[in-house]
């Protein structure tokens, strides 16, 4: 039977309360592991549980979680990619996405955007994050560059990123996807507002479920999706095991990806 590994600092101590309550519920083995924030290191597993594990915390545990070869990281580095989502996916949000370094956007697109200044959407092109996805407005991306060309970072200018024009969008979904099915969802924003409230309707989760059967990055993975113009578009893929939890039912999530481990 596999072993979850909950990472229990250095994240919301909520996500990982909900997920190791579920677990307990469900009589499903876990154990406990933090960073050292002194050295920033993990603290050990223990050896006899082997590579049977499923990681859920920071993408720093992804990472470690690749690095030991954990079996049950549903991850693939050249799949979370939006490259690869916009090859893949014709129904992507920024489907416009222009993907670049932040230095060839800074000197090629930047003084564009002076003159004509509009809210841009950047985030890392990969799935294992430098820094969250978010909007800037034209100046304020300029300024950031020039900090990061400094070093002002722990990453720097080289960083290859995807910058797309602000969409208007009217409500967004988190579905966590076990074996290409959905599980679980939750609104998670609603006219620009934070807004936490589980997705019962039928007819939408069998909407997002057609969603999901185009193509995913892995068939164990998170997938956000907005209402924008009236259309569902898919906003992004996160791995499952870093993912973080809305008003989701965490322990059918808990539930399906033990049960998924085990085949």
């Amino acid at each position: 039977m596999a072993t979850w590994v909950i990472q229990s600092n250095k994240i919301k101590t909520s996500q990982t309360l909900l997920l190791i309550e579920a677990l307990s519920r469900l009589g499903e083995p876990f154990v406990d592991v933090a960073v050292d924030t002194e050295t920033g290191l993990l603290t050990e597993v223990p050896e006899e549980l082997g590579t049977d594990l499923i990681p859920y915390g920071s993408t720093y545990l992804v990472k470690v979680a690749q690095q030991l070869g954990w079996r049950h990281l549903f991850f693939d580095e050249e799949k979370f990619n939006v490259a690869a989502w916009l090859k893949n996916r014709p129904d992507m949000l920024n489907a416009d996405a222009k993907i670049s370094t932040i230095a060839a956007v800074r000197r090629d697109i930047g003084p564009l955007l002076m003159m004509h200044p509009v809210d841009l959407f950047i985030r890392p092109t990969r799935d294992l994050k430098d820094f969250a996805g978010h909007v800037i407005k034209t100046d304020e991306f300029a300024r950031w560059a020039d900090r990061l060309a400094v070093g002002d970072c722990e990453f720097d200018d080289t960083l290859e990123i995807a910058v797309s024009v602000v969409k208007p969008i009217q409500m967004e979904w988190r579905y966590f996807i076990v074996d290409g099915q959905i599980v679980t969802g939750s609104v998670y924003r609603h006219g620009g507002q934070p807004l936490r409230q589980r997705e019962l309707d039928g007819e939408v989760l069998a909407e997002a479920q057609t969603m999901a059967d185009i193509w995913l990055p892995h068939p164990c993975c998170c997938m956000d999706l907005a209402l924008c113009g009236g259309e569902l578009r898919v906003v992004e893929f996160n791995g499952l095991n870093a993912s973080g939890f809305y008003d989701h039912d965490v322990e059918a999530f808990a539930k399906a990806v033990s049960a998924y481990c085990r085949l």
